[in-house]
């Protein structure tokens, strides 16, 4: 027996728009939902109120309300269906984008997206760089580095397992601060900045992740390999897996 999707009070997630700033009604509304979505306020499978109850909440006319409705729509945040007992229902929010080799941190993409960027930290400790593992990473053998597992997640979504090692000498900051900040951002903050990164994409399947991501252990997904320098040498070296639907990687290529 399928489970009704709960109808969302008008009040709970939005508010009359403002009609005298310069700022058109229907962004107004769309920016709106965007901030219900970050807040949590709006959960895949909520039900919207009826075309009639969001027109008379935002105090906008019919066409302003189908405009902004259809602007949400067009991005997949929304699936609008027709006929009686139907209405609007917030579905799967678009894909985390980003372009390969993108130096954009995925914290500020989420946050760009009008989420909230969540980190589960899982392992900070510190390691011993043997042979085995300097062929893999690249670090010196004997090198200390500091080894750091987060799940990242948009509101309550799983986006990606990031994993990384980092030079002891390069982590200036208290653990606790990576569940609230950006690591990139912290490490700029003591003063390290990328000069080059080594980057490839390699298939994989979930496997250990899959708990997190919400899918079957032999699910294919994308690991992104990262070797980072600053202008003394490789400091970093890192995986990222990439969920299969919530995370893609797309550009542009012009002759």
């Amino acid at each position: 027996m399928e489970t009704a999707a709960m109808k969302v009070p008008f009040r709970r997630a939005f508010a009359p728009v403002d009609q005298a700033t310069s700022i058109p009604l229907n962004t107004q509304i769309v920016l709106q939902f965007e901030e219900a979505l970050r807040a949590g306020l709006l959960s895949e499978g909520d039900q919207l109120p009826s075309e009639m109850e969001l027109g008379e909440g935002f105090q906008v006319s019919r066409t302003t309300l189908r405009r902004a409705l259809a602007h949400l729509e067009e991005r997949g945040a929304i699936l609008r269906e027709r006929g009686r007992g139907k209405g609007t229902t917030v579905v799967h929010a678009e894909p985390i984008t980003r372009p390969p080799g993108s130096i954009t941190t995925l914290y500020e993409m989420i946050a760009a997206s009008s989420r909230r960027p969540v980190t589960t930290l899982l392992t900070y400790e510190p390691q011993q760089v043997d042979e085995t593992f300097s062929v893999t990473s690249g670090f010196s053998v004997g090198s200390r580095v500091i080894h750091i597992l987060r799940h990242r997640s948009a509101n309550a979504e799983p986006i990606a397992v990031l994993e990384n090692w980092i030079l002891e000498t390069h982590v200036t900051f208290a653990p606790e601060r990576l569940g609230e900040e950006s690591m990139e951002m912290l490490l700029r903050e003591g003063g390290v900045r990328q000069r080059r990164v080594l980057f490839e994409y390699r298939a994989t399947v979930a496997g250990d992740h899959a708990e997190f991501l919400g899918v079957a252990t032999d699910t294919p997904v994308v690991d992104e390999i990262r070797h980072i320098h600053d202008d003394a040498g490789q400091y970093e070296y890192s995986h990222h897996v990439s969920h299969p639907e919530n995370e893609r990687v797309r550009g542009v290529i012009t002759p």
